[in-house]
């Protein structure tokens, strides 16, 4: 009974049943909320540890929060020049509430993964 069961969850068929659907939406938004729950352990895990690309293309972000930071900074002046506006409005949009962009970006693996996962 249960060989069955489990027969009919995992060979595909032509039509895919209900049950199938969800039990393959179950299993990819698990394992994509154990891996985004590992890396954020890892993220957080100091006070120093920072996504290499975060160190790149967000730091400069921290501008929003505080305008006075990094003055005549040649390499923040030009990340922040080359960033696509929707990217700088969605972290100055958390920025006005009072999240650190680094904090933000240690946080955004989880829903992405989820959403991408869904």
């Amino acid at each position: 009974m249960y060989i069955q069961n489990l027969k009919q969850i995992l060979i595909p068929s032509n039509t895919p049943k209900k049950n199938q659907k969800i039990f393959w939406l179950i299993l990819s938004l698990t394992f994509a909320t154990i891996y985004s729950l590992l890396a954020l352990k890892q993220a957080f895990s100091g006070e120093y540890i920072v996504q290499d690309d975060a160190r790149q293309h967000v730091f400069w972000m921290r501008r929003f929060l505080d305008p006075e930071l990094f003055p005549n900074d040649l390499i923040a002046d030009y990340f922040q020049s080359v960033a696509p506006w929707g990217y700088k409005t969605f972290y100055w949009l958390f920025s006005q509430v009072g999240i650190d962009p680094i904090f933000l970006n240690k946080l955004l693996p989880l829903p992405l993964s989820l959403i991408t996962a869904a």
